[in-house]
C-alpha cells in the first residue's frame, strides 16, 4: 500500500515538472513573438516617419528649382527666353551662368547656409551620391543639416541657442541622416504636333529641364530613397 502511494506521488511530481517546462516554453515563445512584433512595429513606424520626412525634403528641392526658374523670369524680364535657367545669385545672363546638365558622374547638392543671401545654396559636385560604397568628402556635402525657423522673424537658424528633438542644442554641424541630390536633364519640345520631347543639344537651346530631387538615407544597413521629378519650361 505504501509503495503504491509512493509511486503515485512520483508520477504526480513528474507530471508537474513536465507541465512547468511546457508552460515555460509557451511563455517564452509568446514573449519572443511579442518582442519581435514590437520591434518590427517600431522599425516600421521609424521607416514611415523617415519616408515622410524624405518626401517633404524631396518636394522642397523641386520647389526651390521652380522658384529659381520663376525668379529668373522676373529678374531677367528683358530676356525671359534666354535667361530662364540661370544659377542662383548671379547678376548676369550669360552661358557660363546657366545651370548645367547632369550626367552619370555628377549632381547638384541643395542645402541650407545662413550666410547665403537667400539661405539655400546650390552647388554642382564632381561625383554622384552613392551611400552603399561609403561616403567620400564630396558626397558628404549632400548631407542635410538640421535647421529651425524663428516664428517671430521667419529666419532660419542652426545656432546652439536652439534645442533639437533629442533635447541637445542644435549646432552648425548638427547633421541629419538624409542626403539630397538634384539632377537636371535638358530637353527640347517640337514646335508642332505631335509635340515630341527629345534631349537638347545644350542648355542654350533647351526649352525644358526635367528636375529630379532625390533623398537618400541609410537604415538597417540598407539604402533607401525617395525620388520626385518635375518638368520646368521656359514659359513659351
Amino acid at each position: 500500500m505504501f509503495l503504491k502511494n509512493y509511486k503515485k506521488k512520483l508520477n504526480k511530481k513528474g507530471e508537474t515538472l513536465i507541465e512547468v517546462l511546457i508552460a515555460l516554453f509557451v511563455v517564452t515563445l509568446g514573449a519572443t513573438t511579442a518582442t519581435s512584433l514590437i520591434v518590427t512595429a517600431l522599425r516600421s513606424n521609424q521607416f514611415n516617419k523617415d519616408s515622410l520626412i524624405a518626401l517633404n525634403l524631396a518636394q522642397e528641392g523641386l520647389e526651390f528649382m521652380r522658384n529659381l526658374r520663376d525668379s529668373n523670369w522676373l529678374r531677367f524680364s528683358a530676356n525671359t527666353q534666354g535667361c530662364w535657367n540661370m544659377k542662383p545669385g548671379v547678376e548676369t545672363c550669360k552661358d557660363s551662368d546657366m545651370l548645367e546638365e547632369n550626367n552619370d558622374q555628377n549632381g547638384y547638392t541643395l542645402g541650407w547656409d545662413a550666410d547665403q543671401i537667400d539661405g539655400f545654396f546650390l552647388e554642382k559636385l564632381d561625383t554622384k551620391l552613392n551611400l552603399k560604397d561609403g561616403i567620400d568628402e564630396d558626397e558628404k556635402k549632400y548631407r542635410l543639416n538640421q535647421y529651425v525657423i524663428d516664428e517671430d522673424t521667419g529666419n532660419f537658424f542652426t545656432g546652439s541657442s536652439f534645442i533639437g528633438s533629442d533635447g541637445n542644442p542644435l549646432t552648425a554641424d548638427a547633421v541629419t541622416k538624409f542626403y539630397r541630390m538634384i539632377e537636371i536633364d535638358y530637353k527640347t519640345i517640337s514646335a508642332s504636333a505631335p509635340w515630341n520631347i527629345s534631349p537638347a543639344a545644350s542648355a542654350q537651346v533647351a526649352d525644358m529641364m526635367v528636375v529630379t530631387s532625390t533623398i537618400y538615407w541609410m537604415e538597417g544597413g540598407a539604402q533607401h530613397e525617395v525620388k520626385l521629378s518635375s518638368a520646368l519650361t521656359r514659359y513659351k
